[in-house]
């Protein structure tokens, strides 16, 4: 019989406690794991489905649904089964159930989750239950070691086949571009243009604030467009801004796990882009050497100019945010100097091409020695 999970309670967090401690010992570093606080809050929360399966009166599987309502986006996250009751399918029915219940909500147009890479099983949860395979993102997630991480999503009925043509694209993300069409299909195939010279570089010194409410209500004031605030379940909580006043960024900074994702410019992408080295700098040197940011498929200026700066594309996620009638596709763009490491990696088939992607482009950027040596 499957098992049917149902609403976590608040007398079940100190079961959960114990069942987090012994799924992944005494190092899990997610606070929705140990943190009791933050697990009450996120029981109540309006925004959070948290679905528990109990077996003789104790919890044994924990799954969570976090929803962005304004984006229309929700992301599955905390998976967790008892080791003593793996190896059942419970984790299929927990992912299972609690994407048709997102799905089925109204809320969301789509379901998305990052697996980990050093087991099979989390990736093949999720695509036996009818996610895509989306793209890997390198050296996201500090546990033990800096680990790569699997993103998947899966939409819901109707969505991917109301997606906005894109005319032309970056040919540094044909490869990535190319494997999406095969996987899912696009409207129609852009045209893979050579990717533009790299913009002149300016330098600036940078004043830097850490005040997440600050940051926030400033980022609210000042960031109106809906495609510039976009940045599903992330908050600013860093601003960097040019000493001269002539442009700010927005980021939300996550120093545990060395990493930042930018979003959010004033007055705009273009007048920040040839500053992009050093605002990289500047992250590396507060201890976020990965960088991070989301790109819609059509901004070809916007993506060119990122590759430039060494930004790779990593997935590319189809039908991300909804315009008017249409969808638009993202890129996730990332900056690490780390090279790729996959060794004791798992990984499933269906992330292959978007490995061998990656490969290429970071040898291509980074190891290309045309015009090193003299005579």
């Amino acid at each position: 019989m499957a098992p049917e999970f149902e609403q976590a309670r608040l007398d079940d967090v100190d079961d959960l406690l114990r069942l987090y401690r012994r799924a992944h010992g005494a190092n899990y570093p997610i606070a929705m794991g140990t943190d009791p606080d933050v697990m009450v809050a996120e029981i109540e929360a309006a925004h959070t489905t948290w679905l528990v399966w109990r077996k003789d009166g104790h919890v044994v599987a924990s799954i969570t649904g976090h929803v962005e309502a304004q984006d229309r986006l929700g992301k599955i996250a905390g998976l967790v089964v008892d080791p003593a009751a793996q190896g059942g399918g419970v984790a299929h029915h927990a992912v299972g159930q609690i994407t048709e219940r997102m799905l089925a909500s109204g809320e969301v147009d789509s379901v998305y989750g990052t697996a980990r890479t050093i087991h099979l099983a989390p990736q093949r949860v999720c695509l036996r239950n009818g996610f895509h395979a989306l793209g890997l993102v390198p050296n996201l997630f500090k546990h033990a070691k800096r680990e790569t991480m699997a993103l998947l999503a899966k939409h819901r009925d109707g969505v991917l086949g109301q997606r906005a043509e894109v005319h032309k694209v970056p040919k540094s993300l044909e490869k990535l571009v190319m494997t999406t069409h095969e996987k899912i299909g696009l409207p129609a195939l852009p045209e893979f243009v050579d990717d533009s010279d790299i913009p002149a570089a300016e330098t600036s010194r940078l004043e830097i604030i850490e005040a997440s409410r600050f940051v926030q209500r400033h980022f609210e004031r000042n960031i109106n467009d809906p495609a510039r605030r976009f940045y599903p379940l992330h908050k600013p909580n860093v601003l960097l801004a040019d000493e001269q006043g002539e442009y700010q960024i927005y980021g939300h900074l996550n120093r545990h796990d060395g990493y930042c994702t930018i979003f959010g410019a004033t007055p705009g992408p273009q007048k920040l882009l040839p500053h992009l080295g050093g605002v990289i700098d500047t992250l590396a040197g507060m201890g976020a050497p990965h960088v991070e940011t989301l790109v819609p498929l059509h901004e070809f200026d916007e993506l060119s100019a990122l590759l430039a700066f060494g930004f790779l594309p990593v997935a590319l996620y189809p039908a991300m945010r909804k315009d008017g009638d249409l969808y638009h596709d993202y890129v996730v763009m990332v900056h690490t100097p780390q090279p790729p490491d996959f060794r004791g990696l798992t990984i499933d088939e269906a992330f292959r091409p978007f490995t061998e992607q990656y490969i290429e482009l970071w040898t291509q950027k980074f190891l290309n020695t045309n015009g090193v040596f003299c005579s």
